[in-house]
Parts: C-alpha cells; sequence; structure tokens
C-alpha cells in the first residue's frame, strides 16, 4: 500500500484525501484500461495518475474495508477511454483532480452519492487571472478561483465537463444547477488544504 495522504477531510458524505505526486507509487494499477493509458503518459503525468490511484486506494480501504478496483471508464461523448472513474466491487462513487504540486481524491457511499466531482487549483497572486476568471463566471475577483473550482467539480460530477457554457449552472448557497437539468447538486469548499483551492460536488441519491 502506497503511503498515506498528505491531507484528509470529509465533507458531507465525501471523503477526501491530497497528497503531493509520489516520485515512484507504488500500488499495482488493477483496471485494464488505466493499465493502458499510463503507458503513453509522461513522467509527470504518470506519477500524478499513480497517485490519485493510490490515494483512492486508501480512502476506499479506509470507508469500506477494500480498495475495490478502480479504473477509467468510457468517455460518455465518445466513448474512448478517458472517461470519469469507475469503482467496482464497492459501493461507491470516486473522482480525481490535479494541479501543480498536488493531487486530490474524494470518494463517497453510493446509497449517499449518485455522482461525484472534485476540482483543485493553486492559489495564485495574479490579479489578471483572477480579473478574468471573474468576469467570466460573473463575481468579484476575489471569488473567482473558489467559484472556478465549484464549476469544475459540477461539470465534473454531471460528466459534460467544460463541453458545457460554465455560464449555464446557477449557485445558491451550498448548492448549484445546471440550466435544463433537474439536478441540484451539493456543494462545498474544502477548508483544509492550505495554498490550494478545493471544491466538491455531489449529486444526492434518491431516498
Amino acid at each position: 500500500m502506497a503511503s498515506a495522504p498528505d491531507g484528509r477531510t470529509s465533507v458531507g458524505p465525501v471523503l477526501l484525501g491530497w497528497a503531493a505526486a509520489l516520485a515512484d507509487a507504488p500500488d499495482p494499477l488493477p483496471g485494464d484500461v488505466d493499465a493502458r493509458r499510463v503507458a503513453g503518459f509522461g513522467s509527470r503525468r504518470r506519477r500524478e495518475f499513480r497517485t490519485g490511484r493510490a490515494l483512492l486506494a486508501h480512502l476506499l480501504t479506509d470507508r469500506f474495508g477494500t480498495p475495490g478496483t478502480v479504473d477509467t471508464g468510457p468517455c460518455p461523448h465518445c466513448g474512448a477511454d478517458h472517461g470519469p472513474v469507475v469503482v467496482r466491487g464497492v459501493p461507491a462513487v470516486a473522482s480525481v483532480a490535479h494541479t501543480e504540486g498536488l493531487t486530490v481524491a474524494a470518494v463517497a457511499p453510493r446509497a449517499l452519492a449518485s455522482r461525484l466531482g472534485v476540482d483543485v487549483e493553486r492559489v495564485s497572486a495574479d490579479p489578471v487571472r483572477s480579473a478574468d476568471l471573474g468576469r467570466l463566471l460573473g463575481v468579484p475577483p476575489d471569488a473567482a478561483l473558489q467559484r472556478w473550482t465549484g464549476v469544475e467539480a459540477v461539470l465534473k460530477a454531471d460528466g459534460r465537463g467544460l463541453r458545457t457554457d460554465p455560464g449555464q449552472i446557477r449557485f445558491s448557497p451550498g448548492s448549484a444547477r445546471l440550466e435544463g437539468t433537474p439536478h441540484a447538486y451539493r456543494v462545498e469548499r474544502v477548508p483544509d488544504a492550505s495554498g490550494f483551492e478545493i471544491s466538491v460536488a455531489w449529486l444526492p441519491s434518491a431516498p
């Protein structure tokens, strides 16, 4: 088993962990699609990817007693092997995000969350980027990065990614909804990762 996450917290039903990319994650890659994909990655991308899988193994084991089998699912749009994380053998949903210097993973019981997305960005002092994001999202510059990670988390949970206009997401305190869909996602900021902005979004399972 790889080394434990550097940081960890729970938000609602979601368990999250994060770590800097490992120089050599010793865990095997049990998923057939993962094994094919990682063979084509460069060294940095391979480290990030394997760190994400190691984090998922830890979180799933801690929450469910077993890591199950984690793999990459098909893209919902084109069917290629770059879709969302798939967990088999464990009643869970999962998501992984990367930014320079940090990988974040999230898991939740399928009984409490039918969809899950997480996003992370390094906090930057770049006023131009903050202003640009603020204009794009319709928020003040000092709130732009938090809103952006919330947008990304919702779109990852929804499965559409940035094929969807971020302006179609309507936020209210603690939740967000995509125009034209009935789904109301819970969206929360993760407060514990110093120097990084992390948001997680999940769709509560139907009772």
